[in-house]
């Protein structure tokens, strides 16, 4: 067995050395350290590289050699290429009817497109942000809908104060659409949340210039036109490319804490109104039943003038005859509900009559058998 043999000479030994004690140098000599894994392998690394676009899919098995086996690698110009075709291709876009895209070169405005298949630079030279511009866009301001449409109440956004400092609840969606896709996506940071705020804006303003009744009863419809008109105002002084299409007011009331005092006020109020409209009423009859009698008189007066008037003239055209007759009218007014009889003695002769016959007697009562 040679001195410099470590193998222990086939079966015996084990792997020792010839005076046993594992593997030495001769002469007692300490092992050497155990090697370290050196790093990875750059040929190794490339060996795989070729194998993974390998089309054929995998080498032959014997390692250590570099070389694939079964086909041949696709080459790395092929790749490229495949790879920039993709790149172009993520260019390529469809805008629907109703859209419209924006497109960005190198982060500024460049050009609009409408409905149909178009073709920008890929990033990062060109980008493109796809815009519905027709469809109806919805906010709700002053309460939430939940999953099965239950409504919940949004105290922040609904409580309002009126122009009487009244506090009122509010609840109202927004229905708009956009009328320039550019001015919509770059003039205004979040559009959608700029529309909703100038809403809750635009309804404070509104409510505060009008009294807590008119705006829960008869001037609901008036408001929902202020409310959308200075909407537009606003947003046309942004620039932000959004058209208000209507306001719907959906609720107007009295929070519900203060409800019960509200309904008092509410029931005095008319109440006294009722009160007003009778005095009103029995003003008007007594006035009218004053403008009757003095018309009455009036017109009784005038009567009574002019019929003296006419008198008056027949008087002096025949002043005895008329002298008699007014004096037989006076004497006849007079005496006619009386029991007197008068003769005229200017004739000279001295008249019978059965006077007897001439005087009233108050009707007798008949017995109740001959009724």
């Amino acid at each position: 067995m040679p001195w410099n043999d470590q193998s222990g000479g086939g079966q015996q030994g084990g792997g020792q050395g010839p005076w046993g004690g594992g593997p030495r140098r001769p002469w007692g000599q300490p092992p050497r350290p155990p090697q370290r894994p050196q790093g990875p392998d750059l040929e190794d690394w490339l060996r795989q590289m070729r194998e993974r676009f390998n089309m054929n899919g995998g080498g032959n098995g014997g390692g250590g050699s570099g070389r694939t086996g079964g086909g041949r690698g696709i080459p790395f110009p092929i790749i490229a290429g495949v790879l920039f075709v993709g790149w172009l291709m993520t260019g390529i876009y469809t805008v629907d009817e109703g859209e419209q895209a924006v497109i960005t070169r190198f982060g500024s405005y460049n050009r609009s497109t409408g409905p149909g298949i178009h073709m920008n630079l890929p990033v990062p030279f060109e980008a493109r942000q796809v815009i519905n511009v027709t469809g109806q866009r919805t906010e709700t301001i002053g309460f939430e809908e939940g999953a099965n449409r239950e409504i919940r109440d949004v105290p922040d956004e609904s409580l309002m104060i009126t122009g009487d400092r009244n506090i009122v609840q509010i609840q109202f969606r927004i229905y708009y659409n956009i009328k320039n896709a550019v001015a919509f996506a770059y003039n205004v940071r979040q559009p959608d949340l700029t529309v909703s705020q100038v809403a809750e804006s635009a309804m404070r303003e509104v409510i505060g210039r009008r009294q807590l009744e008119p705006v829960i009863t008869t001037e609901r419809a008036a408001v929902e036109l202020s409310v959308e008109q200075l909407m537009q105002a606003t947003l046309d002084e942004y620039e932000s490319g959004v058209q208000v299409l209507q306001v719907e007011l959906l609720n107007a009331a009295a929070p519900p804490v203060v409800i019960d005092a509200f309904n008092d006020v509410v029931i005095a109020g008319q109440e006294a109104s009722t009160l007003v409209n009778n005095a009103e009423r029995d003003t008007a009859r007594i006035l009218n039943e004053a403008q009757a009698y003095r018309e009455q008189v009036v017109r009784q007066a005038t009567g009574e003038g002019q019929r003296f008037i006419a008198v008056h003239a027949e008087y002096r055209q025949a002043p005895q005859v008329t002298r008699d007759r007014l004096y037989l009218e006076t004497m006849e007014r007079v005496y006619q509900r009386g029991n007197l009889i008068i003769l005229d003695q200017r004739g000279g002769a001295v008249p019978y009559l059965p006077l007897e016959g001439m005087v009233r007697r108050p009707a007798t009562a008949q017995p109740e058998g001959n009724r």
